[in-house]
């Protein structure tokens, strides 16, 4: 078992890899991975303590592919992002002469920037692992986690764990796998694949051959763009946007002002009345041209009534929904409302925070703004909600320069919260304590968190 830690100091994240075996660090393969910007290994940086040589890769701003896979499958533009940052990096080996048995081809260790849609990997001097046999272990890890739903993914991903199992490997191979058209030979290999066990009517049935060792034991994940995450994400997002376009047209696209036409005609009838007490000689002194400019009043203030009512009934309306749907926060002395949240599009609701689960609003527990009205309330109506200011990746955005584009999760486990940093640049604190990258916080009731500069209080529910 690789020994790992992880270290944070003032903006940035680190793992660091431990390398018990002797490392010259003058050979050729450490300068040429120190001096150089490789585009697909992690920059790093050596340090040499009691005999152990110690590399710390800079992963701020980037996850892990184990924890982006985390209870997730794995679609086709999944694959294509692994097997072909795989391709990429073995080229940038040869490009640079170094030995592609020091990358490190462990799940936990390769970390993706999911903005830019690329793949990193870890180059550790003094690991000498045989990559034809890592890859197969990758391959190994991906199979039962693939979308059997996505007939390309399970093409592809059994495709490829073909070829890694021939005597023949080749580079060439994978990208003839990755980037080949698919034809009649999907048939078979289709059919080979149910045999074997791999893919099955009922994806939770899903296995991989026997006699086969897999590096982790937890479940995996999606990523972004056109993955299952990205998508559940963006339907959220697009229902709640739905909901507020649907609120908007019931409120400005009446066709006929009832309540309105109503006072209009109110007052015209009080008018009427004044009119034939005038024609019937009750009024006589009073000037016809008078009583009409009298009569004209009136329906101008019923219309003016009615529209104020209609206001008025409005508001009532919106306060008993919020108080009905809307947690409320607890504080030592009383209890305060809380606001609600929207759609990006829809910021004039509420803050910068977008909630993109906020269709159902009764959430057990939720973050509340330390200032009121700065930024909308989170609520943790998920087992895992991902912070952050990256859209199709986040189920809580944060639109703060500071804030990163996944910056922390909360998961919820048997009725409690833990939160986690996820990298960030600028840091995640709990009561003025910044976390340590991969702690696992347990979250108590009035605990002050601040995600950057975006500062909130946990309000434990029940």
């Amino acid at each position: 078992m690789m020994k790992a830690e992880y270290k944070r100091d003032m903006n940035h994240n680190y793992l660091i890899l431990y390398q018990e075996e002797p490392v010259d660090t003058a050979s050729y393969q450490v300068r040429m991975l120190v001096g150089n910007v490789i585009p697909s290994v992690l920059k790093c940086r050596m340090q040499g303590v009691d005999g152990q040589l110690m590399v710390y890769y800079d992963i701020t701003s980037r996850q892990p592919l184990a924890s982006l896979f985390e209870d997730k499958k794995l679609n086709h533009e999944d694959l294509r992002l692994v097997f072909g940052g795989f391709i990429q990096v073995m080229e940038e080996m040869s490009e640079y002469l170094l030995n592609p048995g020091r990358l490190v081809l462990q799940p936990e260790y390769m970390y993706v920037d999911l903005e830019k849609r690329e793949l990193f990997f870890c180059y550790l001097p003094g690991y000498e692992k045989d990559i034809r046999i890592q890859f197969q272990c990758l391959t190994e890890y991906i199979l039962p986690r693939l979308d059997h739903e996505d007939s390309q993914a399970v093409m592809l991903g059994y495709g490829i764990y073909r070829r890694a199992l021939e005597d023949s490997f080749h580079l060439e191979h994978i990208k003839e796998e990755l980037f080949r058209k698919r034809s009649d030979e999907d048939v078979v290999i289709k059919q080979e694949v149910k045999d074997s066990g791999v893919w099955k009517e009922d994806p939770k049935s899903a296995k991989i051959p026997e006699g086969k060792d897999l590096w982790m034991e937890d479940g995996s994940a999606g990523m972004q763009a056109e993955t299952p995450l990205a998508q559940s994400r963006t339907n959220k997002r697009n229902q709640n946007r739905k909901s507020v376009e649907n609120r908007k047209k019931d409120t400005e696209k009446r066709e006929i002002p009832w309540k309105e036409i109503g006072g209009c005609m109110t007052g015209a009838g009080v008018g009427l009345l004044i009119l034939a007490a005038r024609i019937w000689g009750y009024l006589p002194q009073i000037p016809f041209w008078l009583l009409l400019s009298v009569m004209v009043s009136f329906m101008g203030i019923g219309t003016l009534a009615a529209v104020l009512l209609e206001r008025k009934e409005t508001r009532n309306a919106e306060i008993v929904y919020n108080q009905r749907s809307i947690p409320m926060q607890k504080s030592e002395d009383s209890f305060s409302q809380v606001g609600s949240v929207g759609a990006k599009e829809d910021n004039e609701l509420l803050g910068e925070t977008v909630v993109l689960s906020s269709g159902n609003v009764y959430g057990p527990s939720t973050l509340v703004s330390k200032e009121p009205g700065e930024l909308a309330t989170i609520y943790l109506n998920e087992d895992l909600t991902v912070i952050g200011k990256l859209e199709n990746a986040a189920d809580a955005v944060i639109n703060l320069p500071t804030v990163s584009r996944m910056h922390a999760k909360i998961r919820k486990r048997e009725g409690e919260y833990y939160l986690t940093d996820l990298n960030s640049r600028n840091g995640t604190a709990v009561n003025g304590q910044m976390l340590k990258p991969e702690e696992d916080y347990l979250l108590q009731d009035q605990d002050e968190v601040d995600f950057a500069q975006a500062r909130y209080i946990f309000i434990k529910i029940g």
